[in-house]
C-alpha cells in the first residue's frame, strides 16, 4: 500500500486546485474524507447507471484534489459500472488517496 500512497496525489494540482492556500486546502480535504465513506458505501450498495452517476461525482471530487489515478479509476468504473475490478481499483485508490490527503494535513 504504501507504494500506492506516493502516487496517489499530485501536489502541483492539488495546490494550483486550491489557490495555493493552506486553509482551502485544508478544507477540501476534510470535506473529502468527511464525504468518502458515504461514496464508497453507495458505490457498493449500486449498480448500473445510479453506480455510473456516483463515480461521475467522485471522479470530479478527485480531480479537484489531484488525485489522479483515483479519477482514472472513477472514470472507468463510470464507463463500466457493474465491473468488479473497476469497482475494487476505485476502493485501493481511494483508500490509498485518503491516506495520502491525511498524510498531508497531519
Amino acid at each position: 500500500m504504501e507504494h500506492i500512497i506516493e502516487h496517489a496525489l499530485d501536489l502541483a494540482a492539488l495546490n494550483e486546485q486550491t489557490f495555493h492556500d493552506a486553509a482551502i486546502r485544508s478544507e477540501v480535504i476534510q470535506l473529502f474524507d468527511a464525504q468518502a465513506p458515504a461514496l464508497i458505501a453507495a458505490l457498493s450498495a449500486t449498480t448500473g447507471q445510479a453506480r455510473a452517476d456516483i463515480a461521475h461525482r467522485l471522479k470530479g471530487s478527485a480531480l479537484a484534489l489531484g488525485a489522479m489515478p483515483l479519477a482514472e479509476a472513477a472514470s472507468l468504473l463510470e464507463q463500466h459500472p457493474d465491473s468488479p475490478e473497476a469497482l475494487r481499483d476505485v476502493s485501493r485508490w481511494l483508500d490509498a488517496s485518503l491516506q495520502a490527503l491525511r498524510q498531508l494535513s497531519a
